[in-house]
């Protein structure tokens, strides 16, 4: 089989990673703004409860 060829291995490309901005959806946004909030709420509370049981002694 002189007339036959090896098959040549194509080139891979190597896919970038896709990222995505959560804050350009609407439920990103609703997210973030539940955990901020969550935050500082939990925060305050902490605090006043600490202020609260040193208050108690």
């Amino acid at each position: 089989m002189p007339e036959s060829r090896k098959r040549k291995k194509k080139p891979v490309e190597e896919a970038e990673p896709v990222y995505i901005n959560p804050l350009k959806k609407k439920w990103g946004r609703i997210v973030i703004i539940v955990l901020v909030f969550g935050f500082i709420l939990g925060t305050i509370a902490g605090t006043f409860f600490l202020m609260f049981q040193l208050f108690q002694q």
